[in-house]
């Protein structure tokens, strides 16, 4: 279950799924609102905190505390931009709860301050966020680096992933994502727009570079037939997004469709049909 703590946000993402424009207008959540969903969360079920940027939300530790005491052993995760964490004190803070079962995901979108801070929007959001992400590692957190793949980044994804191995040592695990095109990203699709398919080929040899120094790495949003059958592992299986997601026609003589993660519906229109292609042998 994923649920905002505030629709704040602290940078202003051209690649978000929300269409801030609107979500800066909203109030946030009532607390006790929050309270209620975690009192309620279905016990086989992840409890996922999101936002806009959730450690913006004044009552931050107290939601996390009480959702950790309501549940002793279930996995709490957090998506997040990662600024607040450059702040040690605040990091420590965090740390003294002893959360146990617990991820943080950290969006970063490059290796280069002025890319990641384009796509942000947020002069100085990529050193707070560097810096945020070494001192989670540093306090012993589960982090998962995030990485939106887009126009702006995707043909240096290989100078990303050595970054990462010289810079994250310890992060659970690397997460690249293919983009949902609603909210910013759909309005600012003419700047971020990129083909799975011509994206692929980058990440794959990313992939390469994480593995081979021992970093977990998944894809999350990369049909089968657009990446080589040697990272379908990594791949496979759908998100919690189902309603969003959906095979073509075509897909139905795909002999892995059931494996498939499926494509974004929202991608679609802007991509066409033709760089899928159903695989008819394993």
């Amino acid at each position: 279950m994923e649920w905002p703590l505030t629709f704040k946000c602290n940078n202003n993402c051209i690649s978000c799924i929300l269409d801030t424009r609107q979500t800066k207008n909203l109030g946030e959540p009532f607390l006790e609102q929050i309270k209620e969903v975690i009192d309620k969360v279905p016990a086989e079920e992840v409890l996922c905190f999101t936002g806009g940027e959730p450690t913006l939300r004044k009552e931050f530790f107290e939601i996390l505390s009480y959702a950790r005491k309501k549940h002793p052993e279930k996995f709490i995760f957090v998506v997040s931009n990662g600024r607040k964490f450059a702040d040690e004190n605040f990091t420590k803070k965090l740390a003294s709860l002893n959360l146990g079962n617990f991820r943080i995901g950290i969006a970063l979108y490059s290796h280069k301050a002025s890319v990641h801070d384009e796509i942000a929007q947020a002069k100085g959001s990529w050193h707070e966020a560097v810096q945020g992400i070494k001192n989670l590692l540093k306090y012993g957190f589960n982090v998962e680096l995030r990485i939106l793949v887009e126009r702006l980044n995707y043909l240096e994804m290989e100078d990303f992933a050595r970054f990462i191995v010289e810079n994250f040592n310890g992060l659970e695990r690397v997460v690249f994502i293919n983009l949902k095109y609603t909210g910013n990203a759909f309005i600012n699709r003419k700047r971020i727009f990129v083909r799975y398919s011509k994206a692929a080929p980058f990440v794959q040899k990313a992939a390469d570079i994480l593995l081979e120094n021992g970093f977990e790495v998944k894809l999350f949003h990369f049909p089968l037939c657009i990446i080589d059958k040697k990272y379908w592992p990594l791949a496979e299986g759908t998100t919690k997004q189902e309603s969003e997601l959906t095979l073509l026609e075509k897909c139905e003589f795909c002999v892995v469709k059931d494996r498939c993660p499926k494509i974004w519906k929202s991608y679609l229109p802007l991509a066409g049909t033709k760089e899928f292609q159903p695989i008819l042998r394993k």
